[in-house]
């Protein structure tokens, strides 16, 4: 489950105060024009920036109490993936392998030799 209270992100040309319930096995997406505030939600969903007020629940639990074994329990899918343009597919390999414990290296390099890319290929951002 996911619950925000009253969270609010400011930023010099933006202000998000949003409230949202999501039950437990739901697949949820946020749609809305540009600068309704989605990625910035997500962000402070995953705890990836601080937020300046208000509460957010994972689970059942403070975002501050939420452990990397609760982190591997959720899947979220951004519009980027946040890695340079500079680096190459094979760059990220060390990251991955960090970030998920369970990453499985030869799988990765297997789905990228099926699907044609190849590891020096750097990495693109189409918009």
């Amino acid at each position: 489950m996911i619950k925000l209270t009253n969270v609010v992100k400011n930023y010099p040309k933006f202000h998000l105060d949003c409230s949202l319930a999501v039950p437990e096995n739901r697949v949820t997406a946020l749609i809305g024009p540009n600068g309704a505030g989605k990625s910035t939600t997500f962000k402070a969903i995953l705890g990836l920036i601080f937020t300046e007020g208000g509460q957010i629940e994972l689970f059942g639990k403070p975002r501050a109490q939420i452990t990397e074994e609760d982190q591997r329990q959720i899947g979220v899918v951004l519009s980027d993936s946040g890695f340079c343009g500079h680096l190459q597919i094979r760059d990220i390999l060390p990251v991955m392998a960090r970030l998920y414990p369970e990453f499985e290296r030869d799988a990765f390099v297997g789905s990228c030799t099926q699907f044609g890319l190849p590891l020096d290929k750097r990495i693109e951002f189409v918009k």
